[in-house]
């Protein structure tokens, strides 16, 4: 994942670019939902590989 990726996806969401304009519960909603995310394939990269 590329590490500018979450602010392209704030600017496009958010920014002038993107469609509607969230609410501050709506994006404090997917911010977290995102760091869950991000939490998991973290630890999903730690485990070893199984075959």
């Amino acid at each position: 994942m590329r590490k500018d990726r979450l602010a392209e996806e704030d600017l496009l969401v958010n920014g002038p670019v993107g469609g509607e304009v969230l609410t501050k519960q709506e994006r404090q909603t997917l911010r977290g939902e995102a760091s869950e995310l991000k939490d998991m394939m973290e630890k999903a990269k730690q485990e070893p590989i199984s075959e």
